[in-house]
């Protein structure tokens, strides 16, 4: 006999990491920055501020949009993601000569408009499996970073074909607004669930004064900052290690892959150690991953190809510990009310991409960039084992927030 509810359930897992897979974008853009300097003379600072400046904007939109998916549910947010993107990609298209509406574009309101989408798909999967939030909130989340994959491979091979970056953002336009769009309609929240009241009365200014809160916030700045750091740089720091063009393309994908791979993988830890100790792991690997890269002129090209992967690996992390255990902390029913000032700590590690790139200017090398990714991981690593004591606790709760039960949906 067909058991209708389970492939409800897994369908709508299916769609939300479909939803995810095209709103995963942003952290591709280092394969256009080689194409637009060589035809436009923007500078590094220039292209790694477009980064910086999508992080920002990302971390900024998703506390609003987080709030308002708790309130009234994953599809009213699909439909204004969908539009922010169609718009956002249209621009760059029509006006991506003019720097200032490239960062509008891009760096504004491509990166706002995923923001607006990403709460949905991951807190409505974490909702109909809520005994297993580490890996589904992996799962889903592995769906954002298999965008990166997708979108660098078909850029650089319309690239190679003779396209030039503004055309392939008008092709992102008509094919990713409309994607994300059916996706994010057929997500529906189960029923039976904490209702509107409930998420009002729940107050955020709280938060302030929660030590596990600013403990989960913490470590997702000191396991984002690496990344972030490297990935808006991945191709330029290919180039410079001696790597060929085709090669060092490659590297994006390997950043992203080992950011999707890690993400289901860490999920897993989570739901078998609990919090503290994959927070701690995951931090102690990133170390490693920076210190390798650093030292990869010594070891070898594999090496630099390993230690990208490892250091996409450990921030795939993130996505899946940290909504995982504001689920088990707070309730799956505000995970968007919470989990957004968690995500907004990368507003403030962005940085470190504008921060390599003025570096490189300066300089001409990424070495003090990877350094500064390495004593920011090793301080930050130590300030998370402090905090992350307040956690110990959590290890073997059971996720608060709505049953596993989920029988009927509504259509919200």
């Amino acid at each position: 006999m067909i058991d209708h509810i389970q492939i409800k359930r897994f369908s709508i897992l299916g769609a939300c990491m479909l939803m995810l897979l095209f709103l995963g974008t942003n952290q591709a853009w280092s394969v256009f920055v080689g194409p637009l300097q060589a035809s436009h003379g923007f500078s590094s600072f220039q292209m790694q501020l477009i980064f910086s400046t999508g992080t920002v904007a990302f971390c900024t939109a998703i506390i609003f949009a987080g709030r308002l998916h708790d309130r009234f549910g994953p599809r009213p947010l699909a439909v204004a993601s969908a539009v922010l993107i169609g718009l956002a990609w249209g621009l760059a298209w029509a006006f991506g000569d003019s720097y200032i509406w490239l960062w509008l574009a891009v760096g504004v309101l491509a990166s706002s408009g995923s923001a607006v989408g990403y709460v949905c798909p991951l807190a409505t999967a974490m909702k109909w499996f809520p005994h297993r939030p580490g890996l589904v909130s992996g799962l889903a989340a592995a769906g954002f970073a298999g965008g990166p994959i997708l979108l660098s491979m078909v850029a650089e091979a319309l690239m190679r074909s003779g396209w030039q970056p503004i055309e392939v953002f008008g092709l992102v336009a008509v094919t990713y607004a409309p994607a994300v769009l059916l996706t994010g309609l057929a997500l529906v929240r189960p029923a039976g669930q904490e209702g509107h009241a409930e998420v009002a009365r729940f107050r955020r200014r709280e938060l302030v004064g929660d030590r596990r809160f600013w403990s989960l916030w913490a470590g997702m700045f000191t396991g984002t900052f690496p990344f972030l750091l490297v990935m808006g740089n991945a191709k330029p720091l290919a180039v410079e290690r001696g790597l060929s063009g085709a090669a060092a393309a490659v590297a994006i994908s390997v950043l992203a892959a080992g950011n999707a791979c890690g993400r289901v993988f860490w999920g897993l830890v989570l739901d078998r150690v609990g919090p503290r100790r994959s927070m701690l792991a995951a931090q102690t690997v990133m170390i490693g991953s920076v210190a390798a890269l650093l030292a990869q002129n010594q070891l070898g090209s594999a090496v630099f190809f390993v230690s990208l992967f490892g250091i996409g690996f450990c921030y795939g992390s993130n996505f899946a510990i940290y909504p995982a255990t504001v689920s088990r902390l707070y309730g799956a029913h505000v995970l968007g009310s919470v989990y957004p000032f968690i995500i907004a700590s990368q507003a403030f590690s962005s940085f470190g991409a504008s921060a390599n790139g003025l570096l490189r200017d300066a300089t001409g090398s990424s070495m003090p960039g990877l350094l500064l990714a390495l004593v920011a991981a090793v301080l930050g690593s130590a300030v998370c084992i402090v905090l992350s004591r307040s956690l110990s606790t959590v290890s073997d709760r059971q996720p608060s927030g709505s049953g596993s039960g989920a029988t009927r949906t509504d259509g919200s």
